[in-house]
């Protein structure tokens, strides 16, 4: 009991901190709050990190190019129609929280950017699994089924972000949930012309 006390008069902080901590965690196994605290992650990590990554700043080469996807209607394309383009390429997976908790601002971004941007959003899920979470939330940017090709654009991590210029250099690949609505991504997009 003296052990408690001491502990409870000399680390308040620690209390307090160790208290929201538990929070958090009782938090997330709710579905609903769990969205929400990774939304607020998202945006938090917006404002704070820059949205270029190590890989920026190289042009995609041949092998860049050459893979294929398929949209929903099961037509098989070359990633390579794309070239020429602004693209905004996106992995993802239904099942992925960090993937789910950046999908509203894609879908901001692209209700805006559609029209001059051509979005990627990749996944390697079943159609009919995408299908249904997609009218769920009622998301209308255009989903595509395949693996990323490319080295430059691998990643083992989802949800990953790479954003390509008009002329195959690699704007942004970023990896984890970002808010891809923000005034940075906009102002990148604009700069490009977009």
């Amino acid at each position: 009991m003296k052990t408690i006390k001491k502990y409870l008069s000399q680390r308040p902080l620690k209390i307090l901190s160790d208290v929201v901590f538990v929070l958090l965690i009782l938090l997330m196994v709710i579905p609903s709050t769990r969205s929400m605290i990774l939304s607020g992650v998202a945006s938090i990590r917006s404002m704070v990190l820059p949205i270029t990554g190590k890989q920026s700043g190289q042009i995609l080469e041949e092998q860049d190019w050459n893979w294929q996807l398929t949209d929903f209607n099961g037509n098989s394309m070359s990633f390579e129609q794309f070239r020429g383009k602004t693209i905004f390429l996106n992995q993802w997976a239904t099942w992925c929280p960090p993937c789910r908790a950046e999908m509203p601002s894609i879908e901001k971004l692209y209700e805006e950017k559609g029209d001059q941007v051509s979005f990627v959003i990749l996944t390697s899920e079943d159609q009919t699994v995408v299908q249904e979470y997609l009218d769920k939330h009622k998301y209308s940017f255009p989903v595509y089924f395949g693996r990323v090709g490319g080295n430059k654009m691998i990643s083992r991590t989802i949800p990953s972000t790479s954003i390509i210029s008009r002329d195959g250099e690699l704007l942004v690949h970023k990896k984890g949930a970002f808010n891809w609505n923000s005034g940075k991504v906009r102002k990148l997009l604009k700069k490009e012309g977009n």
